[in-house]
């Protein structure tokens, strides 16, 4: 990363870090004693309390944080660079049916269907005829100009319930029929898990992901995702710049945390 967007994603985890701030005293020691009685059986009431906030940062995370880090992340390298940014074109009604039947099928356990995106795309790019209808979808992240073609990107935590799997899927495959139909070849679109729990792409087992998500066509994890956006070495430069911020505002972190005492 230039130095000038190293500056704007400390900047951009700085901010966000402190607007949570207001979380560490949101909840008491006393709320976590009367309000998750049953959990001081096996956990220490300071650990209670901190998973509590940590449920509610991590919210605010996929709302505000991914967003901009991953599009001052891009803009090192792209200057088209979008958030919530809408694509919409004609589809005729048979490609519209065989995506929802797609989606509907991997849904389902009991269909013979698995995640196969050259497969998927060939059903789509196939089914004909029916009428017109306008379909439109909106990318948490789009590079007009990223290398050989748009891309498009669904940012999501690593462990996506079904329906938010689903959908993800719903949108990349609208998004690559409207841009096949628009003479778009080069256009691409990946579920962007913004970090792996897992730690390496082998032992990830979240099942709804898997079950929905062609995971080597349609899913970028992790360090590939920033890697995929920043460059090689990406990642690695993001964490040390998230040890940067959590070092700068350490006093500020513990001076916050609520006791309840």
């Amino acid at each position: 990363m230039k130095d000038s967007t190293k500056s704007t994603v400390f900047e951009v985890l700085r901010e966000f870090a402190v607007s949570q701030f207001p979380k560490l005293n949101k909840w008491t020691l006393d709320d976590i004693r009367q309000g998750y009685p049953f959990h001081q059986i096996f956990f220490p009431e300071k650990e209670i309390l901190a998973a509590r906030i940590e449920r509610s940062v991590v919210t605010s995370m996929g709302t505000q944080l991914y967003p901009s880090l991953a599009k001052s992340i891009a803009e090192d390298r792209f200057k088209e660079v979008f958030i919530e940014h809408r694509i919409e074109g004609l589809l005729n009604d048979a490609a519209i049916n065989m995506i929802e039947q797609i989606v509907t099928e991997l849904r389902t356990r009991e269909t013979p269907r698995r995640p196969n995106h050259n497969s998927e795309l060939q059903d789509i790019l196939n089914s004909r005829g029916g009428g017109q209808a306008t379909r439109s979808v909106t990318a948490d992240l789009y590079i007009n100009d990223f290398e050989h073609g748009p891309l498009f990107i669904e940012l999501k935590s690593p462990l996506p319930n079904l329906d938010i799997a689903a959908e993800s899927k719903r949108k990349l495959l609208y998004y690559l029929a409207i841009m096949s139909r628009q003479r778009v070849s080069q256009a691409k679109a990946f579920l962007g898990l913004t970090y792996n729990p897992y730690v390496t792409r082998d032992k990830y087992r979240h099942s709804f992901t898997k079950r929905i998500m062609d995971m080597d066509k349609q899913v970028l994890m992790g360090d590939e995702l920033w890697d995929y956006l920043g460059g090689s070495g990406t990642y690695a430069e993001l964490l040390t710049i998230i040890g940067q911020v959590r070092q700068v505002l350490t006093h500020e972190i513990k001076g916050g945390f609520a006791t309840g005492e």
